[in-house]
């Protein structure tokens, strides 16, 4: 065992104060390191594996403790002189010019902020013992550091790092759960795990998992590479979404596939399409430099080139939003308009055959669903029918024909209205109110019922009673979710 002493920049900890606000931040320095280890060894065959160690409780009873982490990669490794460089050059990583993840060379530190140990047990040669670099909580302050030959607890024989966090801290080890670490993990290193650049995996005392990249929605639109210029590019990947949703985001990716931020964090995408809550996916760039505490991006020469590619790509992707959008809403408005004309066919048989108030809410469901239930069992191809049973003649639909439409400035607040030339009823499709509905197909079914309802009143009562029917849409509309 030799003493060694830790030396830090200026600043340091202000720095790593920023760089990880949360344990999932911490932990992913390390994660960060090995995926840099696996990436200088060999484009291909690395290996991180993540291992989540518990401890039962005392008594037998309640939830087991998390004791440790342990971070495993089959990288490059470290021997005990690069221990001693990495020990005195903290803050001043030479990871810098090779614009690697752990650009600030101060993610061993992170280990302060998850554990009250770290034992970091590397080698650089198969066959060989590994050295333990060791740090403490309690040394920080007088810079005090181990660096032991062979560590008997953490001793192993192979090239690549084990980084032991030893003693979770108690009041952060509920943050740090394998389905929480699983899904952040899988989003900020989406780019390396879709280019299976290496497999991560992660385990606890009962069963190891696979961490897969994070899953997009809705329907990929593009996936391109589109040079920067001097031998740089950058990848995109997007996704529309057939709706808005609240947690959409484009993912910026720098080198190694590590994420750096949303898109939208940065000044120049903040507005639409990139802002479009339509919008999903990924974004690589390996030359982009981020700032000393990681949170903005050096606007340099490549920043220039990225953000003037991507001013480029604009246009094309604000049509490929409204192409997307408007199939999907088609395609929607098609099945709940099935519906829906079924649902007011029935509901006129019912009314004139006097069944409506007989109709319980119970014997209602069970309607639907032995109604559905014909409906899912279709004829036999051949059109055979059974001996002695009489073929049914389709009785004619008495639901009015629908149709979505644009509505002409002088219509634009309206829900619907009626189109005598053609006989149809015209849904505004750009109507708030119907694109919220549409998010769910009972609540569309719904929504244009009341419509035909309103349009059938309408028809009875004139043209006096359409401001009346057309609010009454609306409030019903906008009770969907307490009356339904």
């Amino acid at each position: 065992m030799a003493k060694a002493r830790l030396h830090t920049g200026t600043g340091v900890f202000a720095v790593l104060a920023n760089v990880c606000r949360s344990p999932q931040e911490a932990l992913k320095q390390f994660v960060e390191n090995a995926a840099d280890a696996v990436e200088q060894a060999s484009p291909r065959g690395g290996r991180i594996s993540i291992q989540l160690e518990y401890e039962p409780p005392g008594n037998g009873h309640g939830q087991d403790t998390l004791k440790s982490i342990v971070v495993e990669d089959n990288g490059v490794g470290m021997s005990r002189e690069k221990m001693y460089q990495v020990l005195g050059r903290i803050g001043d990583s030479e990871k810098i010019n090779l614009a690697l993840r752990g650009e600030q060379g101060i993610g061993i530190l992170a280990f302060a902020l998850i554990a009250e140990t770290i034992h970091l047990a590397s080698g650089v040669e198969e066959g060989k013992p590994s050295s333990c670099l060791v740090l403490r909580r309690n040394w920080l302050k007088s810079g005090r550091a181990e660096i032991i030959a062979r560590c008997p607890s953490h001793l192993h024989k192979r090239r690549g790092t084990t980084v032991f966090l030893e003693g979770i801290l108690p009041e952060i080890a509920p943050q740090l759960g394998k389905a929480r670490i699983r899904e952040y993990l899988g989003q900020q290193f989406a780019s390396d795990l879709r280019a299976n650049l290496y497999e991560m995996t992660i385990s606890d005392d009962h069963v190891s998992e696979t961490i897969h990249p994070q899953h997009f929605r809705g329907v990929k639109v593009m996936s391109s590479s589109l040079p920067l210029g001097r031998r740089r590019s950058v990848f995109i990947e997007l996704y529309v979404l057939p709706w808005e949703m609240s947690d959409a985001v484009v993912g910026l990716y720098g080198r190694g596939g590590t994420r750096i931020c949303s898109l939208t964090d940065l000044p120049h995408f903040k507005e639409l399409p990139w802002a479009d809550r339509r919008l999903e996916g990924y974004i690589r760039c390996d030359r982009l430099k981020r700032t000393a505490d990681k949170t903005a991006i050096v606007q340099n020469e490549v920043f220039n080139a990225f953000a003037a590619e991507l001013g480029k790509l604009e246009p094309t992707v604000r049509e490929l939003l409204l192409k997307v959008s408007a199939e999907s809403l088609e395609q929607r408005f098609g099945i709940a308009l099935s519906r829906a004309s079924r649902l007011i066919d029935r509901f006129l048989r019912y009314r004139e055959q006097g069944k409506l108030t007989d109709l319980s809410l119970a014997s209602a469901v069970g309607a639907r669903k032995r109604n559905g239930d014909r409906e899912a069992r279709s004829e036999p191809k051949t059109g055979a029918v059974k001996p002695g049973v009489p073929r049914r003649t389709p009785v004619p639909t008495r639901a009015p024909n629908i149709r979505l439409d644009t509505p002409s400035a002088d219509k634009a607040s309206y829900r619907s209205w009626y189109d005598p030339g053609q006989s149809e009823i015209c849904i505004n499709r750009e109507h708030v109110e119907f694109l919220l509905s549409q998010r769910e197909n009972k609540r569309c079914v719904r929504y244009l019922f009341t419509i035909w309802a309103k349009e059938n009143l309408l028809q009875e009562y004139g043209e006096n009673a359409e401001r009346i029917a057309d609010e009454m849409v609306g409030v019903l509309a906008e009770a969907e979710p307490l009356i339904w």
